[in-house]
């Protein structure tokens, strides 16, 4: 009689959130040399999904592997199997370290390992938070935290772990910041002054942490601390970033400033019912109406920034043609930053004596639909003080989708800058240089959002070193000398659930969690997506969050995710159209690829396009390049979930393009043949692409 896999596994315990140790009942297992630990610290974290050979090799040797580095695997394989596996009847294979189709995982349940045990009780906390137990939530988050060594992955090296060990780090920080937000909210802020004040000295520019140690202080008494804590952290991010502190942190420096206090209406217990995710967003907003003085002695008014630099000459018209901005945008932090102190140039310090400063272009990228408008519109309201001279604004791609001329651009620039009836030039060279003329001794903000080519950015681009200019773009223009580039990926579960919270409310995402959850994760965390299903939820009151999850299952996912003028296939079909024709016809083909962890290769794009493998890496680098594929690492791709179903439709409803008479275009790698939504067939690789799978 064989043994039970779940069995077998059950028996195992092993720990990552310190030093990687296994048990088996109460003996503890010999898990043999470092790298031999680190394939089998790889393997667990990737919690039961397969990892290919070649993506092993890469995160425990990096760009260059010893000659045999497919062998040491196996053997790290064959050795691991030796103390991991109960022993079973002759015959039988590996029931917890398996081999399927060219990866190994490893078959365990959660509970065996401690980060499971972490998430669990971090998901609970989530979930009884937003039922309004914040008792509750609090006692998950200790025992989450209680599983947690010093550091994680400890005496394990390796890129694939580095990466790893600094993603558990962040999810641990956020873990601790939400059991301090739920402490301070309960009543307890005194008792954790001293843990705040350790962890904000050893993350100084992590602002809710900032604005927690603030809150613990003012319930405590201590407005003079609250108030050198908010000093600390404007000087911090103003050398680092170029910006002030946001809206929390402002507003309680302001209420202690003006007499009012600094907690708000929120007094000592908070907002038990919130999001984890959301903290104290609210708490602190003061009812000081009018200026008053800020906590360094200058003027604080309404959010507590202080008032811009000097204006522009009384002869020139300042223009302010921002877009509005979004009410409700959320997240998306880390590149906000970015952005931000690459346009004040808080990173590039200040120029030596006599040094010329070009002024700076930052370039946000990403996919069709992941928000990069949105980011570079939040972005230039948030530094416009610094821009007193004015923001100019303009769309480079015309209502019919085709590209808008640099010059037509200069002249609404130079009409916007020196009054609709000023004469403008003939030659765009000569409008080149009375545009950089106009702005040579002005600060002012250029914002150009949808830039295809290179060449229109440097037209535009002021030569005076007091401008900053603000590009947005499907691609990611290499023409562009000494520009900061920010990609946008799609948005985590969290801050997805964050912008939920805001679109259609606290209330009805408390309501139903598990599926505001899943259907976060069937719009794929792009805002796109989600902003067209809190438009019609928001526009259906009665409707529950479940009934549109249920339509989101079903096989016509995009035709769902419609409402209005907004389509996200829509929005895919005009940008593919852009493609060049020999482009579409590879997205086509590779979309559908997909190996045991989601991801593929060149060795895998090569039979499908008819190709070798290094042109098959440089079609994919150039989809890469335009935000068609993602690509984490060297040599390895991935599609995002909307676009690949997209690449079904092209199938479905086009003639199917072929290389040759015999290979058809929608080739499937995938563990248990051809996915039968998508069509096509299986794609199985050759005995040479098998090398180093299951041994």
């Amino acid at each position: 009689m064989g043994h039970d896999m779940d069995t077998d596994a059950i028996t195992l315990r092993f720990t990552l959130l310190g030093r990687l140790r296994a048990w088996r009942g109460s003996r503890e297992l010999e898990l043999g040399s470092r790298q031999q630990r680190t394939l089998l610290a790889l393997l667990l974290l990737r919690e039961g999904r397969p990892a290919p050979v070649d993506a092993l090799v890469a995160d425990i040797w990096g760009d260059r592997p010893p000659a045999r580095a497919v062998g040491s695997l196996r053997t790290y394989v064959s050795r691991l199997r030796k103390e991991i596996e109960a022993p079973g009847p002759a015959g039988d294979g590996p029931r917890v370290l398996v081999s399927e189709h060219g990866a190994y995982a490893l078959r365990l349940p959660p509970e065996a390992v401690d980060l499971g045990l972490f998430r669990r009780q971090v998901a609970a906390a989530d979930l009884a938070r937003a039922a309004g137990r914040p008792e509750e939530a609090r006692e998950s988050l200790r025992t989450a935290l209680a599983l947690w060594g010093d550091e994680p992955l400890t005496e394990l090296g390796g890129p694939g772990v580095e990466a790893e060990r600094n993603r558990l780090a962040g999810q641990r920080l956020a873990a601790l910041e939400t059991r301090l937000t739920l402490d301070v909210e309960l009543g307890h802020h005194i008792t954790v002054l001293a843990e705040l004040r350790e962890l904000t000295e050893r993350h100084p520019l992590r602002e809710r942490l900032g604005a927690l140690l603030m809150r613990a202080y003012v319930l405590s008494g201590q407005d003079a601390e609250a108030l050198a804590v908010h000093e600390r952290t404007r000087r911090l991010l103003a050398a680092e970033f170029g910006i002030d502190p946001g809206r929390e942190m402002a507003a309680m420096a302001e209420g202690i400033a003006c007499g009012t206090g600094g907690t708000g209406g929120t007094g000592g217990t908070g907002s038990p019912g919130a999001g984890v995710t959301g903290g104290a967003a609210t708490a602190g907003a003061s009812a000081c109406a009018g200026p008053c003085e800020a906590p360094d002695g200058g003027t604080a008014v309404g959010t507590g920034t202080r008032t811009g630099p000097r204006p522009a000459p009384d002869e020139f018209l300042r223009p302010a043609q921002l877009p509005r901005d979004l009410a409700d945008f959320t997240g998306r932090d880390e590149a906000l930053a970015q952005v931000i102190g690459a346009l004040t140039g808080a990173r590039a310090g200040l120029p030596a004596p006599g040094a010329a400063r070009a002024a700076p272009v930052v370039v946000v990228s990403g996919s069709t639909g992941v928000g990069k408008s949105a980011l570079a519109v939040h972005a230039a309201h948030r530094v416009r003080g610094h821009f007193p001279d004015g923001q100019l604004h303009a769309d480079l791609r015309a209502p019919d989708g085709t590209a808008v001329r640099p010059a037509s651009v200069l002249e609404s620039f130079l009409r916007a800058l020196g009054g609709a009836g000023r004469p403008v030039p003939e030659q765009q060279a000569d409008r080149v240089a009375l545009y950089r003329s106009d702005l040579a001794e002005r600060r002012v903000l250029v914002v150009l959002d949808n830039v295809e080519d290179p060449a229109a950015v440097d037209a535009l681009v002021p030569g005076g070193p007091g401008c900053s200019v603000l590009v947005t773009s499907t691609t990611r223009p290499s023409g562009l000398a000494g520009a900061h580039h920010t990609h946008l990926g799609v948005l985590s579960p969290a801050e997805a659930l964050s912008w939920l919270e805001t679109a259609i409310g606290a209330d009805r995402v408390a309501s139903e969690p598990q599926a505001c959850s899943e259907l976060v994760d069937l719009c794929g965390g792009l805002p796109l997506a989600l902003r067209i299903v809190a438009m019609r939820l928001a526009t259906r009151p009665a409707w529950a969050v479940a009934s549109v999850v249920g339509a989101l299952r079903g096989r016509h996912r995009l035709t769902v995710l419609g409402i209005a003028d907004l389509s996200v296939r829509e929005a895919f079909r005009r940008e593919y159209g852009r493609l060049p024709a020999p482009l579409r016809s590879v997205f086509a083909r590779v979309a559908l690829l997909r190996e045991p962890d989601g991801r593929f290769g060149p060795t895998a794009v090569a039979p499908a396009l008819g190709v070798p493998a290094d042109e098959a890496r440089a079609l994919c680098e150039e989809l890469v390049d335009r935000s068609w594929l993602e690509s984490a690492r060297p040599g390895r791709y991935q599609v995002h979930g909307l676009l690949r179903e997209f690449a079904v439709s092209i199938h479905r409803d086009e003639p199917a393009p072929r290389a040759d008479g015999d290979r058809p275009v929608a080739m499937l790698f995938a563990p248990d043949g051809a996915d039968t939504r998508l069509g096509g067939r299986s794609f199985r690789p050759s005995r040479g692409l098998r090398e180093g799978l299951a041994s």
